[in-house]
Order: C-alpha cells, then sequence, then structure tokens
C-alpha cells in the first residue's frame, strides 16, 4: 500500500471523528473581565461617593468565601460587597473546594467591579471554582498549608434523563468552552502561558505552592509563625 493512501485513510478517518475530539484552546481575553475605562468611571463615582459619606468608611472590608460555591454563595457575596461598597479595599478571604462554575462567574465578576483594591487572603483550601475567584483579586497570598487545586470542569449525567450521544457531544462542548473561559482567566491574571496551564490542570492534582508562584496564581506565601 502506498504512503500517499495510507495518508489518504488517516485524513479520512480523522474528519469522520473530528467532530467527537474537543475543539483546541484558543488564547483570548476573558469575557467576563470589565474594560479600563468603564472600571476609571467606577473608582471615580466611588471617591465622590466616599467624600459625600455622612458615617466613616472601612479601610479595609472583609469578604467571606467560605465553603460550596454556588447560587446562595454568590447573593450572599453581593451582600457583602453591597455593605462593602465604599471601602477602599477589600480582603477576601477563601477557603473552598470549588463548585458550581456559573456562580463562581458571577462572584469573579462581583470582585472585579469592586472600586478598591482587592486582596485574597487562601485558607487550608482554594480549588476549582475558588481558584477563578481569587483570581479577580489584585494580590494573592497562600497560607503555608494552602491545598491548592485548578483543575478542567467537569459534569455527570443525570441517571434519571436519556444521554443520547448527542446530549453527550453537547456536554462536552460546553465543559469545553467552560474550560476555555476558567483557563483564560487564569492566564489573564497570572500572566502564565495558557497551554502550560492546560496541561497542569488536565492532571487533576494539586498544584504546589512554589508552582503557582513561579506560574503567578498566588503572588505570596505566608510564613508560617
Amino acid at each position: 500500500m502506498s504512503t500517499d493512501l495510507i495518508l489518504g485513510r488517516l485524513a479520512a478517518l480523522e474528519e469522520q471523528f473530528a467532530e467527537f475530539l474537543p475543539a483546541a484552546l484558543e488564547r483570548r481575553r476573558n469575557v467576563f473581565e470589565p474594560c479600563d475605562r468603564l472600571m476609571a468611571e467606577v473608582r471615580a463615582k466611588a471617591e465622590i461617593k466616599r467624600d459625600q459619606a455622612r458615617m466613616s468608611v472601612v479601610e479595609m472590608a472583609e469578604v467571606r468565601i467560605i465553603g460550596d460555591i454556588d447560587d446562595a454563595m454568590a447573593l450572599n457575596v453581593h451582600d457583602q460587597l453591597e455593605s462593602a461598597r465604599l471601602s477602599p479595599a477589600i480582603n477576601v478571604v477563601i477557603d473552598s473546594e470549588g463548585g458550581d462554575f456559573a456562580a463562581a462567574v458571577r462572584i469573579y465578576r462581583a470582585i472585579r467591579w469592586h472600586p478598591g483594591m482587592k486582596r485574597a487572603k487562601l485558607g487550608k483550601r482554594c480549588m476549582s471554582a475558588g481558584v477563578l475567584i481569587s483570581m479577580a483579586c489584585d494580590h494573592r497570598v497562600a497560607s503555608a498549608n494552602t491545598e491548592y487545586l485548578m483543575h478542567l470542569t467537569a459534569d455527570r449525567p443525570d441517571h434519571r434523563e436519556r444521554w443520547t450521544v448527542y446530549r453527550h457531544l453537547e456536554a462536552m462542548r460546553t465543559l469545553r468552552k467552560r474550560d476555555g473561559e476558567y483557563l483564560n482567566i487564569i492566564a489573564d491574571r497570572s500572566g502564565a502561558d495558557l497551554a502550560e496551564l492546560a496541561i497542569e490542570a488536565a492532571k487533576d492534582e494539586q498544584q504546589t505552592l512554589d508552582w503557582c508562584l513561579r506560574h503567578g496564581l498566588i503572588h505570596e506565601i505566608e510564613a508560617t509563625t
């Protein structure tokens, strides 16, 4: 059999199965990032309101993200941020194994739109969706014993529903889209290479804090006392 014939058959086979393969991740600016012009307006309005406030303003407010990340958590964080809307800085305490991707995106956007300086303090766990939320902060500090896990998104079929091959393909494409959004946010905020992040995330293993520090996912490891 000639080489050309073999290559032709391989190309035909690849084309036949192409729709079942995950699309390659593309490096692009994340769609949840506020543009500089709008953020400048948000900060300017906050400065005016802070000057006009008839009460003292907490210089460093605290926002706590403890436990499962879900819709209730997103609402709770919104309320916390609303109370801290005039504070020039917020300390975001994160101790979570993760949770719902959509809820994490809402929390990420809410924190990013806060006009003050955002500092993340990572507790015992910063995993999965918790990593995405931490990226909303300008400075990220891990505890010496923080367990850190960046991984690809996942889902599972509901046993009460019929999952045809098309339903599985739809779920696969949704997960790949979320992977792209998740990793592009991390790449934007950390400066790390998207391909390297994707390779590391696919291992589904905890990252060492030294690795996170080298790749910009965290800025500092808190010294033990």
